[in-house]
């Protein structure tokens, strides 16, 4: 079915410039229109009849998933473009205005197709409650962290040393309030400068452990999410944070897409004779990302779980250093749960000989490039 017009929306908070071209790109009306979906509906329909085929498409941000589900609910057809492509092609236009965004994106969703367009998945509205729940709890553990790290580091200088390593806050609490008396009694007053910032820090981590809490519960009602948690190292944030971003997994024609939708993989550099790979792209989400690292670290360093994807990064790590490996570990995390997933399977890890399994803890043991790591 053809579709008769195209219409770009630059969203900001207050007010949306909107553009409306048609199937030869020739502007029909442009204007703005207040940022709420029954406003921007009203908009399009006073001046396009509604018996004609609209195409409307916007650029993600924060208020995207909303004006997306909004305006769907009017009947119209709307996407969500990817915010690097979108953002490439607007950088042609010579002059940076909101009038020239509504523009650039009206033609883009004209000129691109099924397998040019970037579109972003818009997810439902459980996955997004569950987002924010990590989102804030992601944040809270950020602000502890680095409470911890300026608390340390202001006492350092008085040759006050809190020792951190992987304590409980209340173990840390404690352990500053001994510093603090150690430089009372060495007639050093900082005691006054530094106790706010610790109460903040014991305020900071009392607000993580319900958040946490509930974070463990919604995981357990998920069936999907259980199974991602048979693999070692797989926690409930790993499994949950995972499953609320992918939210429909038959939307990757591969498992290995996933890797690259979390951007877990290299970067490619090709022009004439010049061909190389470069670091990850550290594109999508990076609360993911970052969770899948962790349980792939946790994986190689902790787990007692042998399994043939712990081997395999284990060996890895011994040949090109851990760091590398454990992105590899993560990369190899994401494609075997959306596999799970996909095919509605189970984790099912393949058992190693007793001979290999001794090798490989020698490894771990004896590695300096793995320990160090």
């Amino acid at each position: 079915m053809s579709i008769d017009y195209y219409v770009g929306l630059d969203v900001s908070q207050k007010q949306t410039s909107i553009c409306v071209i048609d199937d030869e790109g020739k502007i029909f009306v442009e204007g703005k229109s207040l940022t709420r979906p029954l406003d921007i509906f009203g908009w399009i329909k006073n001046r396009i009849e509604m018996d004609k085929h609209i195409k409307v498409c916007l650029e993600a941000g924060a208020m995207s998933s909303w004006l997306h589900g909004g305006l769907c609910g009017y009947g119209l057809d709307v996407v969500v473009l990817e915010t690097f492509q979108a953002h490439r092609f607007l950088a042609t236009y010579r002059n940076k205005t909101d009038k020239n965004d509504a523009r650039g994106l009206s033609q883009l969703l004209r000129m691109g197709g099924e397998d040019f367009l970037r579109v972003v998945k818009v997810r439902s509205i459980a996955s997004q409650e569950a987002r924010t729940l990590l989102a804030l709890r992601d944040h809270l553990m950020s602000h502890k962290i680095s409470l911890e790290n300026h608390i340390s580091g202001v006492l350092k200088p008085y040759g006050l040393i809190v020792a951190r390593g992987s304590v409980c806050a209340q173990t840390f609490y404690d352990r500053v309030l001994t510093a603090l008396a150690e430089a009372q009694s060495a007639g050093l007053n900082l005691k006054d400068y530094v106790l706010p910032s610790l109460h903040l820090y014991r305020q900071a981590s009392a607000k993580i452990a319900p958040l946490t809490k509930q974070i463990e519960d919604m995981a357990d009602n998920i069936e999907m999410v259980g199974r991602f948690m048979d693999i070692p190292g797989v926690g409930p944030i790993t499994a949950l944070a995972f499953y609320t971003a992918v939210d429909e997994p038959r939307r990757f024609k591969k498992s290995t897409d996933v890797a690259a939708y979390f951007g877990l993989t290299p970067r490619q550099f090709q022009s004439g004779d010049m061909n190389y790979m470069g670091k990850i792209s550290k594109r999508g989400d990076p609360l993911t990302r970052r969770v899948l690292v962790n349980a792939a670290t946790v994986m190689l360093t902790q787990t007692n779980d042998w399994s043939t994807l712990k081997a395999w990064g284990v060996r890895l790590a011994k040949r090109i250093g851990f760091s590398k490996a454990r992105i590899a570990v993560a990369r190899k995390l994401a494609i075997i749960m959306h596999k799970i997933w996909i095919n509605n399977d189970r984790f099912r890890p393949k058992s190693l000989p007793r001979a290999e399994r001794e090798e490989l803890r020698r490894i771990t043991q004896t590695g300096s490039a793995y320990i160090a790591a």
